[in-house]
């Protein structure tokens, strides 16, 4: 389960683009910061995708993702031309096939071959329709789908949702959000051949003139249970509170939210922009890393996470011209490695959720007193991010969380019931956290 926004200069204070997503997977499926360099092949050669290969092009282009370790796309990433795509989960009435490109195969396709979101939105259209889109898309647990994508760069945005092989898109005018819901209704820019017609043939509609797309292909079991209408209309209403004067730092409060609640407890609250997981069932997804980028057609800035749980976690720069990760920075895999930046800062979260809310009303007056100085150091040139400044503030972003995490111990305890207990145990066994 995730959420993205989107904001066009009109929408924000200084007329950038701004764009941010939460990553939801599951709670122990750790996301790496990887960039890939640009690159030239030869021709006839093919790229091995998560499940097929398919043709290469002449020449990929750099580009940053949020990468969960163990596939080859992934959920948000950008690229060296200023293009920023986030994905997200669609639960149709069509079931998705097992075998096909992944979401997160097509938006790593469109990041490598597109220099404009409107060519990055036609390259994900052309390779749904030759190759389809299915295959497992879960870590430990099997998890099929369908996908929609928030495309975005310094001066267009489009959010594209498609089912099989079918699409359909609209371009966006000021911001929009998407989550694990068909956003897409009659207000349609482009449909692909045949979207249509199936929801007629199907009796989902009575004929073409009364055909919405949310209506007629959602499934609304799977939808009510991710509260995806909950969290979009969460991150719509934060966008239209501040549409005119948004920031970069109001992009990474949206992905932080907990639905305004000043009373949040991870095991009791459920639906959020900032999700935690809290069982098997219903809540088994957890936000593991988070993406915000501004864009003009002069400069680029992006900030993530490394880590999950953004309202814990401060964002750090990366992913300047000729840059490379920061100095120290180790990926990481499926089992606890403490030298890691993404299982650091997991151990000291998870040992917050005995001790909510007092140890999130400690960290976050921290976090935004960094983030305040490091927005106006990164932004306030209005130069391209060097490798020193990604140095720099990666490290005091890590120190945030350690010092933070050294106090946990003497913060007072929140018990919560036995089964949420239980649950979280059984992670800490399973990834050998100790």
């Amino acid at each position: 389960m995730c959420d993205t926004i989107v904001a066009l200069g009109k929408a924000t204070r200084d007329g950038a683009t701004l764009f941010g997503k939460n990553s939801d997977r599951e709670p122990d499926e750790v996301q790496n910061i990887k960039i890939y360099p640009r690159r030239q092949y030869k021709a006839g050669e093919t790229v091995k995708c998560t499940y097929i290969s398919i043709p290469q092009v002449a020449e990929t282009a750099r580009i940053l993702l949020c990468q969960p370790f163990w596939m080859f796309g992934a959920e948000m990433g950008a690229n060296e031309y200023g293009v920023i795509i986030g994905n997200e989960a669609l639960f149709t009435r069509e079931k998705p096939s097992v075998i096909g490109l992944t979401g997160m195969d097509l938006l790593r396709l469109a990041l490598e071959r597109g220099k404009t979101a409107h060519e990055a939105l036609n390259i994900i259209i052309d390779l749904l329709e030759k190759h389809g889109q299915g295959g497992n898309c879960g870590y430990r647990k099997t998890f099929l789908y369908m996908n929609s994508f928030l495309i975005a760069d310094a001066g267009e945005a489009y959010v594209l949702e498609t089912v099989k092989s079918w699409w359909a898109w609209k371009k966006i005018e000021d911001f929009w959000s998407i989550s694990n819901v068909i956003s897409l209704e009659k207000d349609l820019d482009g449909v692909s051949p045949g979207l249509i017609q199936n929801a007629v043939k199907k009796r989902w509609c009575k004929n073409e003139a009364a055909f919405n797309f949310r209506r007629c292909y959602s499934d609304p079991i799977i939808t009510w249970g991710a509260a995806a209408k909950i969290r979009e209309c969460r991150s719509r209403d934060l966008l239209s509170a501040k549409a005119g004067s948004l920031t970069t730092a109001d992009f990474m409060e949206i992905l932080r939210d907990h639905g305004g609640r000043d009373d949040f407890l991870p095991f009791k609250h459920g639906g959020t922009v900032c999700m935690h997981a809290a069982d098997k069932l219903v809540r088994r997804s957890q936000s593991v890393g988070s993406l915000v980028g501004k864009v003009t057609q002069q400069v680029q800035y992006y900030y993530v996470t490394g880590t999950a749980n953004p309202c814990l976690s401060p964002f750090y720069p990366v992913f300047g011209p000729g840059t490379a990760n920061p100095a120290g920075y180790l990926e990481g895999s499926a089992e606890y490695d403490g030298e890691t930046c993404w299982w650091q800062s997991k151990k000291h979260h998870r040992k917050a959720l005995w001790h909510f809310p007092h140890a999130i009303k400690m960290i976050q007056p921290r976090i935004k007193e960094y983030e305040q100085e490091m927005l106006q150091s990164v932004e306030g040139r209005n130069a391209p991010l060097t490798q020193s400044t990604i140095d720099k503030y990666y490290n005091k972003a890590r120190n945030v969380v350690t010092e933070w995490g050294a106090k946990l111990g003497d913060m007072p305890e929140t018990r919560p019931g036995w089964l949420y207990r239980r649950y979280w145990e059984s992670y800490n066994k399973l990834n050998r956290v100790e």
